[in-house]
């Protein structure tokens, strides 16, 4: 299962948070090659806060192998921060009901058969943190073709592809009814409930 935690519940978790880092370092830096914040092998950056929360798929010895971040929009978040140019079709969000998802990444190292089901079951847990957080949607930049993958209707493209740290991305924004990738939990048999139930990590509800 799919395991949220925040800076102030990853002590449930043993060493989850590092290791999330540890996973960034190796996609974002080393197989990437890109300038991010890193020390010790962790990736991290201003957005790693106590208003953000991880998503986790961990193996059987506790190892991050995919993780997601995702971070309401009512405060500082990437795309305002970095890329507001890429939202060309209205106005950045600034919403409680609204969050942000990056650092989105997968161990490429794990076997196939296992990895393929990884970013889905992310997707679900996404989809499922927003409806018990009541969250409308979800807002990032991504590669367009590696979203529409997965989520075959229901994205709302922001605005044209621009360069992003070296790869053409759009910003998007996908209603939480829409994020669950329905053809993929079919083929893979991904049940209903992906994310682990823990009141503990449930973030608090703020009015929009």
């Amino acid at each position: 299962m799919i395991e949220a935690f925040s800076i102030a519940t990853a002590h449930h978790f043993q060493d989850a948070l590092a290791s999330q880092a540890r996973l960034r370092y190796e996609v974002f830096v080393k197989r990437r090659k890109l300038d991010h914040s890193s020390w010790g092998g962790l990736e991290f950056d201003e957005f790693d806060t106590p208003a953000a929360t991880y998503l986790v798929w961990r193996d059987e010895h506790r190892v991050v192998r995919g993780v997601a971040r995702l971070l309401r929009t009512t405060g500082p978040y990437m795309l305002r921060s970095y890329w507001p140019y890429l939202v060309q079709d209205g106005d950045l969000p600034s919403s409680s009901r609204v969050f942000e998802v990056t650092r989105v990444c997968v161990d490429k190292t794990v076997e196939p058969l296992v990895r393929r089901t990884i970013f889905p079951e992310l997707l679900c847990a996404i989809q499922e943190f927003l409806c018990r957080n009541d969250g409308l949607g979800m807002m990032g930049v991504t590669r367009e073709h590696l979203l529409a993958h997965f989520i075959q209707s229901g994205i709302d493209w922001l605005g044209p592809a621009h360069p992003v740290e070296g790869e053409m991305e759009r910003a998007f924004f996908v209603l939480t009814a829409n994020i669950r990738p329905t053809w993929h939990c079919q083929k893979f048999a991904i049940g209903n409930d992906v994310l682990a139930p823990d009141p503990g990590t449930t973030a608090e509800r703020h009015a929009a």
